[in-house]
Order: C-alpha cells, then sequence, then structure tokens
C-alpha cells in the first residue's frame, strides 16, 4: 500500500471534480476568446534562465529544477505561466503592437501556497502586452470579474492594490534584502514587525509604511493615504489611478489594501485580487508587470490575471449535479448501434450497458433520464 501513497499536497482529480474543472476551463477559455485573446500552451519544462525570468524569489522558491542529462543545464517545471508568456511575446511573436494571450493548464509548485494548496494547481489566465495605459488596466480588470462570474462567482469583492507606492517609499531599497523583513510584516500586517524592519529608514518613510499597515478597507480611505501620505507625484498618481479603477471594474463589492505585496520585486503597478468565503487564499490575481520581457530582448508594457481554477472546482463539486444520460440495452445490433451513435452526435450521454451491467451501476455516475427502446417502427426514447 505504501507504493500507492500520493506525495503531500498533491491528489488525483476524481469525474465528478474533473467534470466541473473541465467546464471552467472551457467556460474561461471561450470567454477569453471572444475577447480578443489567443490560446498559447508553453512547455511545462523550460530552462531556469528563461522560466525565472523576472520573476523575483517568490516563484523561484515555488520551482521544482533539475538537470537535464542531455544537456547538463539546469531546467525547472513552471511554477506560473506569465513569464513563459512574455517569453513568447517578446522573443517568438515579437509583434510591435499590442499582445493579447491567454492561457490555461497545469503548473506545480515545490511548495504548496498555503497549508491546504494543491501543489498542482490548475490555473487559467490572460496576459495583455504593448499597452501601458489605465484603459488596459481597466481592461484586464473588468474581464477577471466577468470570468469570475462566468464561473459562477455571484459577487466578486475585488480588492486593489499598487505597487507603486511600495517602490516609491523604499526608493532604491527596493532591491536590497531589508525590504524583505518590510514586506513580510506588511502582508501579515505586524507593526511590530514592521517597525524593526524598518530601523534605519528615514521618518517620513517608517511613518508611511506603519500608515499603509493599519489603513485599508473601503474605497474612502484612498482620502486619508492621499492626505497624508508623502506628497510625491507617483504616489498620489497611484492614488488616483486605484479611486479610478475602482469605479469602472465592474465588481460589486471593492476595497483597497496596499499591504498585498506579493510579487513586490516584478509587479510594477495597479496590483488586484478576489477571495471568497469559505477559502483562505485568493482565486484570482493580477496585475501590471511592465518590462518583464526585457530579459528577452524587448522591454513590453504588461498587465493580466491568473485564476486558480482548482480552487474553484474543489469548492463547488459538493454542488454539482450528476450529469443526465440515457441507457441503451439490448445485444448488438446495427440499428440499434447506429441509432446510438446518432444521439450521441446531437450531444447526449448514451450509456450502452454491457452484459451484467445494471443500472444501479449507472447511476452512481449519472441520472438516467431516458431509455432507448426497440419499437415496430424503429427507436424512441422512453422517459424514465
Amino acid at each position: 500500500m505504501i507504493s500507492w501513497l500520493i506525495p503531500e499536497h498533491f491528489s488525483d482529480i476524481l469525474p465528478r471534480e474533473a467534470r466541473v474543472l473541465e467546464s471552467m476551463r472551457r467556460k474561461c477559455l471561450d470567454l477569453f476568446k471572444v475577447h480578443g485573446f489567443e490560446l498559447v500552451q508553453p512547455p511545462m519544462v523550460e530552462y531556469v534562465d528563461s522560466l525565472l525570468t523576472g520573476s523575483g524569489s517568490d516563484l523561484d522558491n515555488s520551482t521544482f529544477k533539475f538537470m537535464d542529462p542531455g544537456t547538463g543545464r539546469t531546467i525547472g517545471i513552471r511554477a506560473d505561466m506569465t513569464p513563459q508568456c512574455a517569453r513568447i511575446d517578446a522573443h517568438i511573436l515579437g509583434r510591435k503592437g499590442v499582445s493579447r494571450l491567454c492561457y490555461a493548464g497545469s503548473c506545480l509548485h515545490a511548495r504548496p501556497m498555503h497549508p491546504l494548496a494543491s501543489r498542482e494547481p490548475v490555473v487559467a489566465g490572460v496576459e495583455l502586452f504593448g499597452a501601458s495605459g489605465i484603459e488596459a488596466d481597466a481592461e484586464i480588470m473588468s474581464l477577471a470579474v466577468r470570468t469570475l462570474k462566468k464561473l459562477g462567482i455571484d459577487v466578486v469583492h475585488i480588492d486593489i492594490g499598487h505597487m507603486a507606492i511600495l517602490h516609491a517609499l523604499m526608493g532604491e531599497r527596493i532591491s536590497d534584502e531589508s525590504v524583505h523583513g518590510v514586506v513580510r510584516a506588511l502582508r501579515m500586517k505586524d507593526p511590530v514587525a514592521l517597525a524593526q524592519a524598518a530601523v534605519g529608514f528615514d521618518p517620513e518613510v517608517q511613518q508611511a509604511l506603519q500608515l499603509l499597515l493599519r489603513t485599508f478597507g473601503e474605497v474612502s480611505v484612498l482620502d486619508i493615504l492621499e492626505r497624508e501620505l508623502p506628497q510625491k507625484p507617483e504616489i498620489q498618481a497611484a492614488l488616483r489611478e486605484v479611486r479610478e479603477l475602482a469605479s469602472i471594474c465592474g465588481a460589486d463589492e471593492v476595497s483597497v489594501d496596499f499591504c498585498d505585496v506579493h510579487g513586490y520585486q516584478y509587479l510594477t503597478g495597479i496590483t488586484f485580487s478576489v477571495n471568497i468565503p469559505n477559502y483562505a487564499q485568493a482565486v484570482l490575481r493580477g496585475g501590471r508587470y511592465d518590462g518583464v520581457g526585457l530579459a528577452f530582448g524587448r522591454s513590453r508594457p504588461a498587465c493580466g490575471f491568473t485564476v486558480y481554477l482548482r480552487a474553484l472546482a474543489g469548492l463547488q463539486v459538493a454542488a454539482s449535479h450528476r450529469p443526465q444520460a440515457v441507457v441503451a440495452r439490448g445485444p448488438l445490433a446495427r440499428d440499434l448501434e447506429a441509432q446510438v451513435e446518432k444521439l450521441r452526435d446531437e450531444g447526449h450521454i448514451v450509456v450502452r450497458l454491457l452484459p451484467g451491467e445494471r443500472d444501479e451501476d449507472v447511476l452512481e455516475q449519472f441520472v438516467i433520464t431516458k431509455e432507448l427502446v426497440r419499437t415496430s417502427s424503429g427507436f424512441e426514447l422512453k422517459a424514465l
């Protein structure tokens, strides 16, 4: 039995969850398609020097790495598809104008994102390259809201931040090791840890960081931040941008929080996430990450989002229903098999009962609504 055990934070996706998950994937891709996003399918593995380009230490720590026996180079299994899309846009497509790409597939995490998370998340998302204005951010955020609505989230509460504020406060320190402690303290909203991490910073910066830590919630808190944060042009511009996007993103509820600073090493502008009841982590994350393609030879403005489909599917499995099916029974006969295939071509699920197979066995998987029966004039569907 021990040989059959699956490593921690991995699990099989059983039929009911797989059905929900596949339905979600199709809904996402269909929605992305009508918004002009083209599907790409990058490989599961790449050399780490391209896979982790511009992604920061968070993604590095989540990536499985091993040596390619053929070349001796280090290969990584993707933990996120955004860097791959950036490589495709910058290095392969090479378009001069706006490029809209979308994806759906599995990733692999060396460490779970949280104690209950799968290390093999199934995700879908979009990336918009070549547009830097607020219009592009609004397009991405509104599409994120529509996506969650399409996936069955009735009330979408979006939480908005802006990485330009932390970058403006940190200045040249943003790449220093000392900033890691500040980031951790902000994420945990721990004022004591923040004070310790910010020792040696300018008093104005220390006060501004503590203000960010305790000032979050309704959009109205932007009034306080506009008044009390340093009057740097980039900070005030970021606050105005958040206010405008909050009013036009289409979410049912909006809050602001500038302590959600995940990905601070590569995110450069607006950030947003969506949480839902009964789940500890965000089910969707997005933002702006200008310059991510620089290492591939083209510094392109970019924004996008990722929705964690497996997390959503797992929450909806209990409410999902068995699909309806038609049963067909009887010995092999050409006319019967032809009728079965006709129904399948029309989109019906038809279970051809095998010798010894009982209706009770099928009922564990489907709701049997009709039976295909032979009549004197041919076949008909009999309601059950």
